[in-house]
C-alpha cells in the first residue's frame, strides 16, 4: 500500500492486487486499515471513509475522505459523474480499435457474480462504459489487446462482466470465461480525477510492468 496524493481533506493510494479494500472476513490485511495506520504514523489520527472500492483481484488506485464534509463533498462528485475512473485491462481476444458498451447489469449474491440482463428485469442497473485499444500483442497464438477503460457507471464486476459478454474476457478471469492460467484477473485502475479544495486534480500509477501480461506490451503505450 503506497500513499500517492494526500492533502488536508482527502487521500489517495496504490492499492495492491489481491488485498481487499476495506476489512473482510478472510481477515487479510486491507487497504482502509493500511492508510489508516500510516496516517497514524504521520501522527494524523484522521477519521476515514472510503470513496469506493476495488475488487480483491485489482490494484491501482483507491480515494479516502479525511473527514465526514470532504467525505460528503466527493461522494456527491462521484454520484455526480465528477470522479473519473480509468483502468488498464488485458483482453483475452482481439478487441476493436474502440468502443461503448451499454448493458443492464444484476448481481447473483448467491455467486458472487455479475450477470447482464434484460432492461425489464427487476434489480437490472444501467452500466456504461468506454474504451480504446493502445496496444495488441500474442501469447503463442492467442490474440491480446491492452485496452484503456472509462468508466461512466460503477457497477458490481462492470467492467470484467460488460467485456466478456462480448467474447473479450479479461485475461486470466475465469469466473468471466477466459481460459488461462497465467495470471489472475488483467485489470488495474491507472487513472483517477477528481475534485480538490484547489480544483480539479488527476493522479495516475501503473501495474507492474515486469510481470505477465503487462510485461507483453511496450513498455511506453502504458506509462
Amino acid at each position: 500500500m503506497e500513499i500517492i496524493y494526500i492533502d488536508r481533506d482527502i487521500v489517495a493510494i496504490i492499492k495492491p492486487p489481491f488485498m481487499p479494500s476495506q476489512p473482510d472476513p478472510s481477515g487479510d490485511d486491507d487497504a482502509f486499515s493500511l492508510c489508516a495506520k500510516a496516517l497514524r504514523e504521520r501522527g494524523e489520527n484522521d477519521e476515514l471513509y472510503l470513496i469506493h472500492r476495488l475488487d480483491r483481484v485489482v490494484g491501482g488506485l483507491l480515494l479516502f475522505a479525511r473527514n465526514k464534509k470532504s467525505c460528503a463533498t466527493l461522494n456527491r462528485a462521484l454520484a455526480d459523474g465528477k470522479i473519473i475512473k480509468e483502468y488498464l485491462a488485458v483482453t483475452d481476444g482481439c478487441a476493436g480499435d474502440y468502443g461503448t458498451f451499454e448493458d443492464y447489469l444484476i448481481k447473483d449474491k448467491t455467486t458472487s457474480r455479475a450477470h447482464s440482463v434484460p432492461k425489464e428485469r427487476k434489480g437490472a442497473k444501467y452500466a456504461r462504459l468506454s474504451y480504446d485499444t493502445i496496444s495488441r500483442a500474442t501469447d503463442g497464438e492467442r490474440p491480446l489487446s491492452l485496452v484503456r477503460v472509462k468508466l461512466d457507471t460503477g457497477r458490481f464486476h462492470q467492467i470484467r462482466i460488460q467485456f466478456s459478454v462480448r467474447h473479450l474476457p479479461l485475461l486470466g478471469d475465469g469466473k468471466y470465461g477466459s481460459k488461462t492460467n497465467k495470471c489472475k484477473v488483467s485489470l488495474f485502475a491507472y487513472r483517477l480525477t477528481f475534485p480538490t479544495a484547489k480544483g480539479e486534480k488527476t493522479i495516475t500509477a501503473t501495474p507492474d510492468l515486469t510481470a505477465y501480461p503487462w510485461s507483453l506490451f511496450p513498455k511506453e503505450d502504458i506509462e
